[in-house]
Order: C-alpha cells, then sequence, then structure tokens
C-alpha cells in the first residue's frame, strides 16, 4: 500500500511540473508574440504632461482558448456586437470619467516634450488619459490588434494625436490693490489651440478677449505679446476696444494671422495695461476664442479703499463748512530725511463725497469740504494719508494738527477705514477795552466840545453885528 502511494503521489509532482511547463511556455507565446507599441503626439509644449494608459478589452486565454474581454470598470461604456464580435464604445464621457477614477493605472509616464511612445504593450484596447497644466485632454482610444492582418492573431502598434478639449487660461495682474486712476498691467498666458478638431475642421480663428467693468475704455495699451518665446508684433487695428451691451468693455487681440507659423500647444503670452476708472473695483476675466478648442477663462479681481472723516467741536457738535486737503505721505528713503507729502486731486461725487481724480478730468480740485459734519474719499490704495484743514467752520480755529491713517492693501475685498474726529475749536468773544470810566470821558468830551463848538459861533455872531 505504501508503495502505491509513492506512485500516486510522484504522479501528481509529475502533473503539476508539466501543467506548470505548459503555462509558462503558453504565457511565453502570448506575451512575445502579441505586443505593440502606442505612440502618442501632439502634446502640449513647453510643459509636462502625465499620460495614463488604461488596457480596457484583453485577450484572455483560458484552457487554450483565446476570448476578447473588457475589464468589470468598463464594461457599462462597452458595448459588443453578438454576431460580429466587435466592441463599441458607447458613452466616451462615462469611459472617460471611469478611467479617471481608477487607483490602479496600467502603465504611466511623464512627458516633457509634444510626443511619448509606450512599448511592449500586450494586444488590446486602451484608453488614454493626458493631463497637464495647459488644459485638458479629450479622451484617447488605441487598439494593438491588427484586424486587417493575413493571420488569425496580429498586433500592430497605434499612433494617436492628442486633442486639447479645453486649454487652460492664466490672467495675472501686478497690482491687485489699487487707486482710481492708475495703470495696471495685466499678463495672459494660454496656448495656441490645434490645427484641426475632431470634425477634422480647420483652425482660422485665435483671439484672445479680456472683458471688464471698471476699467476706461479708451486706455487699453498692448505691452508686449510673445508666442513660442518670440516677441510678436500687430497693426492697431488687431487690438480694439469695444463696449457690450451689457454696458461692459471686450478689449480684443486678434492672433489669427499667427496660426500657421505657430504649433498647436505653444505659449502664447499677451500682455497689456489698462487705468482703473471705477472708485470702489475693478474686474476683468480673459479668455480664448478658436474653432477648434474651448477656453477656460480667468478672472481677475481688483479692489480700492475709503475713508470717512467726522467734523465736530469740543463738544461732539456736528460742524459744517470746513475745508481739507488729502496728502498722501511717502517716507524719507534716508534716516533724517522728512517724508514727502503729495497733494491729491479729487473730484465731487456728491456733498461732502470725492473720488481720487483720474488724469485730465477738468473738475479735479484738491479742496474738499465737510457736510453735515462728514467728509469722504473713495478710490485710494494702500499708504499712509493726512488730512490737512485749510478753513475752519466760522467761528472756529483751524486745527493746525493733520488728522494721519493708514490703508492697508487687501486683495480680496474693499477697504473702509474711519479716520476718527477732527475737532475745532471755537474762537473767543473779543475783550472789554474799558469800564465805566470810559464812558464817563467819552461824555465829557462830547460836552466840552459841543460848549467850545457854540462859544465859537457866538462870538462870530457878535462880531457880524458890530
Amino acid at each position: 500500500m505504501k508503495n502505491l502511494f509513492k506512485k500516486i503521489g510522484a504522479l501528481l509532482v509529475a502533473a503539476v511540473m508539466v501543467l506548470s511547463m505548459c503555462t509558462a511556455v503558453f504565457a511565453d507565446k502570448v506575451e512575445g508574440e502579441y505586443k505593440a507599441n502606442i505612440t502618442v503626439t501632439n502634446l502640449a509644449a513647453d510643459v509636462e504632461t502625465t499620460l495614463n494608459v488604461y488596457n480596457i478589452i484583453y485577450l484572455d486565454v483560458e484552457n487554450g482558448n483565446q476570448t476578447w474581454k473588457v475589464v468589470d470598470w468598463a464594461k457599462n461604456y462597452v458595448s459588443e456586437d453578438s454576431k460580429s464580435g466587435a466592441f463599441t464604445i458607447i458613452d466616451s464621457d462615462g469611459l472617460k470619467n471611469a478611467a479617471d477614477k481608477q487607483q490602479n493605472i496600467d502603465f504611466t509616464a511623464t512627458e516633457s516634450g509634444t510626443s511619448y511612445t509606450f512599448k511592449n504593450l500586450p494586444i488590446g484596447a486602451y484608453v488614454i488619459r493626458a493631463f497637464d497644466s495647459k488644459g485638458t485632454y479629450s479622451l484617447m482610444v488605441a487598439n494593438t490588434y491588427d484586424k486587417n492582418g493575413n493571420t488569425y492573431m496580429a498586433s500592430k502598434s497605434a499612433d494617436v494625436v492628442a486633442k486639447m478639449s479645453e486649454y487652460k487660461v492664466t490672467k495675472e495682474t501686478d497690482d491687485k490693490f489699487v487707486h482710481r486712476g492708475q495703470r495696471v498691467n495685466f499678463k495672459v498666458t494660454t496656448q495656441m489651440a490645434p490645427k484641426k478638431n475632431e470634425k477634422n475642421e480647420d483652425l482660422k480663428e485665435f483671439k484672445i478677449t479680456d472683458t471688464s467693468t471698471g476699467l476706461a475704455k479708451d486706455s487699453f495699451k498692448i505691452e508686449n505679446i510673445t508666442i513660442a518665446g518670440a516677441t510678436k508684433n500687430i497693426a492697431a487695428n488687431k487690438a480694439i476696444a469695444t463696449k457690450n451691451s451689457e454696458g461692459k468693455i471686450e478689449y480684443t487681440v486678434d492672433l489669427s494671422e499667427f496660426i500657421e507659423g505657430t504649433a498647436a500647444g505653444a505659449t502664447v503670452v499677451v500682455q497689456y495695461s489698462a487705468v482703473v476708472e471705477d472708485d470702489h473695483t475693478y474686474n476683468n476675466s480673459a479668455t480664448a476664442s478658436a474653432d477648434t478648442v474651448v477656453y477656460t477663462p480667468s478672472k481677475v479681481n481688483g479692489f480700492m479703499g475709503n475713508v470717512t472723516l467726522r467734523k465736530v467741536d469740543t463738544n461732539k457738535n456736528i460742524l459744517n463748512g470746513a475745508e481739507f486737503q488729502l496728502l498722501k505721505v511717502t517716507p524719507a528713503k534716508e534716516e533724517g530725511a522728512e517724508a514727502t507729502k503729495t497733494l491729491i486731486n479729487v473730484v465731487k461725487v456728491k456733498d461732502g463725497e470725492y473720488k481720487v481724480a483720474l488724469e485730465g478730468e477738468t473738475d479735479a480740485t484738491t479742496t474738499l469740504v465737510a457736510t453735515s459734519g462728514t467728509l469722504k474719499v473713495t478710490g485710494l490704495d494702500e499708504g499712509n494719508y493726512e488730512f490737512k484743514e485749510t478753513k475752519a467752520p466760522t467761528g472756529y480755529k483751524v486745527n493746525s494738527d493733520n488728522k494721519a491713517f493708514t490703508i492697508e492693501a487687501n486683495e480680496n475685498d474693499e477697504v473702509t477705514i474711519n479716520a476718527g474726529e477732527f475737532v475745532n475749536t471755537k474762537l473767543s468773544s473779543l475783550p472789554s477795552t474799558g469800564g465805566m470810566g470810559t464812558y464817563l470821558f467819552t461824555i465829557i468830551g462830547v460836552v466840552v466840545m459841543a460848549g467850545a463848538a457854540g462859544a465859537f459861533f457866538i462870538s462870530r455872531r457878535k462880531g457880524s453885528e458890530e
């Protein structure tokens, strides 16, 4: 009996060894014969692109049978024809979203150039997702199976052209907290659109458009344009500011003339400036328009400061009619030197309220008049300021002590400052110059003068009678 068990055990071991050898040989055959490359081209330039590859249809070999199978997470988005066995993607958006949620990526790579090749991928069907900081790519699909081959099973390398479904636009400014009348610089960065879209339509138009509020229409000015690092110049009529039906300013820079000589994905930078016209906020949203791809806008918001001053007497009573000047104080650069104080021009909004003047405004003034005990100034940027009284209300002395205040920049909201109270002291009544004795001497003087005049006239009459 022992010998029998030994023989059976030996046979089992031998069987396992044979099966193992067969499996290894078959696996080598599959891996060796059925492999191909996938090359992804037309990636954005000047940026690192992450490429993730997911195998959605694979060749399943079991017990000598070969069967095409769809991976579980992709089954809801891929359909198989029961007669022909052909597979069709029925929901590309769903497949794209499902792929992005997968924690296990079959193949991945990071490429800083415009193309990348995945080598020796097993035969099957794949979806490719590409990501970079410049935009969003459409779903890419590649088959490494040669359905037109002469053999029953053959692999075939695939070339896939990456197409952006959406490009990002980046909008920057050198100053978000500003004063009314300030010229602010803006920088828009994006990429040249693909030359063709998924419908094989050609790119014919490429424009940068900034839609803004709070910026002066006639103040927009091109500062610099670079495409793929090279400086470009455009005619004056290629950059135009117009007012749309909503009253917003649309500043359009037409770069269509550079489409032919610029590679898709090349970096485009447009720098321009404009003067802030509003006295509270400004905002502008920049985007690009093209025939072949959608661009995501980028928005910049800017803010300003305002200050309120109350005019009262020593008893906290409101005073009217005081006049002031507003000074911007610039600290001295050298120790021991005096700070520089610059008069600020303003224009009247309404009684007691003023805003910083734009250059060339004809009604600009440096005189601010408090009304109902209140003075308000809007459109100020950050810094140190002083109110200087130049004329006191009637019956009060001018307060020679300037009222200082500071505005600190806030890039997320308008800043409101209460400068406090500016106090005036009443003028004293004119002092008395004498007592009752003064009146007595006055009366005596009048009597004496009257007597002298009477004596004079009497003596004249007597003389004439004689």
